[in-house]
């Protein structure tokens, strides 16, 4: 067996052995190749950071990274792990990060981060013995939005730009990576951007992708909660989504009045994340 970086390998490989490797999960899904480039570029995947475990030149295991600094931490997120099932039980994703992590050491990463669906007990095992601690859950919700009558003094409009500093300031929790600034910038074209307005001031906003029905961010500025804000930006989501189901993930669950929102309007938690994380520089 041989560890080696995917910078070389061809995305078209990588999309078999992904799928493969995802077709019996607790959630199987299946990407295509447009699907995958896609996620390699949106999430900001570096094939030099990811590793593959490969048989005979075959590749039969992935680890694909994406990696960004802040609050002057260098954290690497795994976007991806998958091991094809006739190499399952070989101990292949530690035997990745035992080849990865001295490596992200000398690029000086402070953590490592993941999501792990929760009830996938044979994952978490790996990844708490690999020194993963659980930092929080999230929650996933889909559904068909369902809104009564809204505050009529709120004004809805579509923004041109992201305005991250006000919506940073409408935030109690950080969203998880895929909903993350740095993921969104890139997929700017794909999205639809919401603001709602109390006269002229911006009181809270959602960032919205119509073609696939993903709800990415939503919040509202703490001092005009409980006006009808939220409904009105979901009301407006409902009726670009023409009655389709909407899908909102990773929610943290300490934010229990968004999840008591989301199921009000009819949204279900179908699944939950645990997202873990380890720290690889603590002697830093």
């Amino acid at each position: 067996m041989e560890f080696r970086n995917l910078a070389d390998l061809n995305i078209t490989g990588l999309l078999s052995v992904f799928n493969l490797s995802f077709s019996d999960y607790l959630v199987p899904f299946h990407l295509t190749l447009e699907q995958l480039t896609s996620k390699i570029n949106a999430e900001k995947i570096d094939m030099n950071l990811s590793v593959g475990a490969f048989q005979s030149n075959q590749i039969v295991g992935f680890i694909l990274h994406a990696e960004k600094v802040e609050d002057r931490k260098r954290i690497v997120y795994n976007a991806g792990t998958g091991v094809t099932p006739e190499y399952r039980g070989q101990g292949l994703v530690r035997k990745m990060y035992d080849y990865i992590i001295p490596m992200l050491r000398d690029r000086k990463t402070d953590i490592l981060a993941l999501e792990v669906i929760e009830g996938n007990e044979p994952a978490i095992r790996a990844y708490t013995n690999l020194g993963f601690k659980i930092s929080r859950k999230l929650l996933c919700f889909k559904g068909n939005i369902e809104t009564k009558e809204t505050s009529s003094e709120i004004n809805v409009q579509q923004l041109d730009h992201f305005q991250w500093k006000t919506f940073k300031s409408f935030w109690d929790i950080e969203p998880s990576w895929q909903s993350s600034v740095i993921v969104l910038d890139q997929m700017r074209n794909d999205l639809v951007i919401l603001g709602a307005y109390e006269m002229t001031e911006l009181v809270g906003y959602a960032i919205f992708n119509p073609a696939i029905g993903k709800v990415y961010q939503v919040a509202v500025n703490k001092e005009n909660r409980r006006m009808g804000i939220g409904a009105k930006l979901f009301k407006v989501i409902g009726e670009m989504s023409a009655g389709s189901v909407v899908v909102m993930n990773n929610v943290d669950d300490s934010s229990e009045n968004t999840s008591q929102f989301l199921r009000k309007i009819g949204l279900e938690n179908w699944v939950s994340q645990f997202e873990m994380a380890n720290n690889i520089n603590i002697e830093s």
